[in-house]
């Protein structure tokens, strides 16, 4: 990865994206292996309104077999870029290579702005165990107001950490939901 000389304000920016960003919703389908995926329209719905609030924006644009992606902090002029090679079996193909470039572009953006979407590359369909890592509870985050109902309708605290990592003074919070 490569960076400005100083990227705080980029750092600070990311910290507020990420306070307001939520999950990306699987909208596309793949009939190959039968399972829903967050395509890169749904990725980028949900990111670009938050990132131009936050003063970030972000470019990707191949160059020979690598997509690079760039994150930029508009005012500051700060930026974080990252690389990834572009795996097609024939780059004289036109239609392989839009595929790589749109593929790459989608989990690029995935990663680098660390976003919560559940996608297992297939590996489900094909027969391979996942784990999928829990994500943290916390009062900003868009599920707490769900969360915090479920326990004042008489649900438990353990029925949410099926789903979510709480901390036990966020456990101690929605005790209090009763």
């Amino acid at each position: 990865m490569k960076t400005s000389e100083n990227i705080t304000n980029l750092t600070k920016a990311l910290f507020a994206f990420q306070g307001k960003v939520s999950s990306v919703k699987k909208s596309a389908n793949n009939p190959h292996f039968k399972k829903n995926y967050a395509d890169l329209t749904a990725i980028l719905d949900v990111i670009n309104p938050i990132l131009q609030e936050c003063g970030i924006f972000v470019t990707q644009h191949p160059h020979e077999d690598v997509l690079i992606t760039t994150i930029y902090h508009a005012e500051s002029g700060e930026f974080m870029q990252s690389e990834q090679v572009l795996r097609m079996k024939d780059a004289n193909n036109p239609q392989q290579q839009g595929s790589a470039i749109t593929y790459a572009r989608r989990y690029a953006l995935a990663s680098i702005f660390n976003l919560n979407q559940e996608d297992d590359d297939a590996n489900s369909a094909s027969g391979h165990k996942v784990t999928t890592a829990k994500e943290a509870l916390h009062p900003k985050h868009p599920m707490w107001a769900k969360a915090a109902e479920h326990v004042s309708k008489g649900g438990s605290v353990k029925d949410i950490e099926a789903k979510y990592i709480i901390s036990e003074e966020y456990k101690v919070m929605l005790e209090a939901a009763k």
